[in-house]
């Protein structure tokens, strides 16, 4: 890689600049993480909840699920989904209050702070959950303390609205699709790694050692992230923690985000922001009892599960750059019509797990919707284009805000729609899921129309200054 020591090169591919690196390693801790305290949680709730003796309730720990615990897994999973449910919740409030006020704030003072924070507070975080997973006599409520440090310091929706200010600061407008791709590749590659070994490595050195291993990779992207990568902006003041909860931030933020715009862009820009948002509730919505779902319908164990995942994982990888570097060039597609096919096989995705009996239905599932993962980078990437650059980071800083509510709203609607049908119809999930995919359909249609109605308005005005893009 080429040398960006002065500020001359800040575009140029380096070691300072590459964002992926701390990405890539966070994610992998967050799977492996997840994966271990799964289990682990639903061994406490055996244990200390539902108050059965610990040997009959040790197969939780197991990543190879087998029939001892078929009698009482409705009893334990529906105690494990209020736990979730309230560390969801405790996970998202403080960090989509504090994305509000950081996101304008590191126009100012710089994109690292941002990033430093996030992966400092989620590393507390898992050392907190290393403690927890060693004291056996601690009950599954005392796994809501862990969250505290990672929450106040504004999780992965600050580290988020960080990476993707970052990568719009150092990426030319040609560049832009593909580094924005090139992020949400990382996430892809991240969890696809941690969720294909995770399995094997609970097997071989136990939960907690795989939760020790977790927050030593986060410790390594914090160090590489503070000693390492380069700041991307190229002036900006020095301090500033006293003004991060100016309320003149906020005020410029949405006045950025709803000021009139031509063609449509102030309608098209919401729409957008709702429609992201709405398809984060359904990630978040399904990546917190899609594992529970296939342990209760399909009987399958953490290993079965953690395979499917990493293929779900490697397949939207392979989708994202077969996506932006081959199909869309091929066939000249824009972004956003690009997108809207992608959230149409998505809707077919879910409609085959609704109906899904039997373990090549999810799987065959998976590969139907192999372009749905594109629609977070298609979308930025549009968005980068309609927008002034001054604009850009703005508005991305407000849509990740925005889309910091979903893991508010998620676990509430899901879990409870799960555990009311979790006897009778558990892949209401999907039903659900669906339902809202088609929403985001409907509100991307829009947009897609907006900016064709713009195209025409633009050939017979061709003296007109702002273009249209190709949607």
């Amino acid at each position: 890689m080429e040398s960006c020591s002065d500020t001359k090169n800040i575009q140029k591919r380096c070691v300072r600049n590459t964002i992926e690196l701390p990405l890539f390693l966070n994610m992998v801790a967050t799977s492996f993480t997840t994966a271990a305290i799964s289990n682990i949680l639903l061994y406490r709730t055996c244990v200390h909840a539902i108050g059965l003796p610990r040997e009959e309730c040790s197969p939780f720990l197991s990543p190879v699920k087998n029939n001892e615990t078929s009698h009482i897994e409705s009893e334990v999973q529906r105690y494990t989904t209020s736990v979730t449910t309230v560390k969801g919740v405790l996970d998202a409030v403080v960090p989509a209050c504090l994305a509000m006020f950081l996101g304008a704030w590191s126009n100012i003072y710089g994109r690292k702070p941002l990033l430093m924070w996030s992966l400092g507070g989620t590393t507390l975080s898992t050392l907190c959950t290393v403690i927890y997973s060693m004291l056996d006599g601690m009950g599954p409520w005392w796994h809501i303390l862990s969250v505290i440090p990672s929450s106040f310091s504004g999780s992965y929706i600050v580290l988020y609205t960080g990476a993707y200010s970052y990568c719009s600061d150092i990426s030319s407008k040609k560049d832009m699709t593909l580094r924005m791709t090139m992020i949400e590749a990382t996430v892809s590659s991240g969890t696809a790694v941690g969720a294909m070994f995770s399995s094997y490595l609970i097997l071989y050195i136990g939960s907690g050692n795989i939760i020790v291993l977790a927050a030593s990779l986060n410790i390594l992207a914090f160090l590489f992230v503070t000693f390492v990568l380069r700041e991307s902006l190229v002036k900006v003041k020095k301090g500033g923690s006293t003004n991060v909860f100016s309320l003149s931030l906020i005020k410029e933020l949405f006045e950025e985000f709803l000021k009139k715009r031509p063609f449509n862009r102030r309608a098209q820009i919401i729409l957008i922001t709702v429609a992201n948002f709405l398809l984060v509730v359904v990630i978040f919505g399904l990546s917190m009892l899609e594992y529970l779902f296939t342990r209760q319908k399909l009987g399958w164990s953490l290993q079965q599960f953690t395979k499917y995942s990493a293929l779900s994982t490697v397949q939207s990888f392979a989708g994202k750059f077969i996506g932006v570097l081959v199909v869309q060039k091929v066939l000249r597609l824009g972004d956003i019509t690009f997108v809207v096919f992608g959230v149409s096989t998505a809707i077919i995705e879910y409609i085959i797990k609704i109906f899904a009996v039997a373990s090549w239905q999810m799987y065959a599932s998976v590969l139907v919707s192999m372009f749905k993962g594109l629609a977070g980078p298609l979308t930025r990437s549009f968005l980068s284009k309609i927008l002034n650059p001054t604009e850009v980071s703005k508005i991305f800083a407000l849509m990740c805000a925005a889309e910091s509510i979903a893991p508010l709203i998620a676990p509430i609607l899901y879990n409870a729609v799960y555990a009311a049908t979790l006897h009778i119809f558990p892949s209401s999930l999907y039903v659900l899921s669906a339902s809202i995919t088609l929403i985001c359909l409907t509100l991307l249609g829009y947009v897609q129309y907006f900016n064709r109605k713009a195209s025409k308005i633009s050939a017979q005005a061709p003296e007109e200054t702002m273009k249209p893009v190709t949607s």
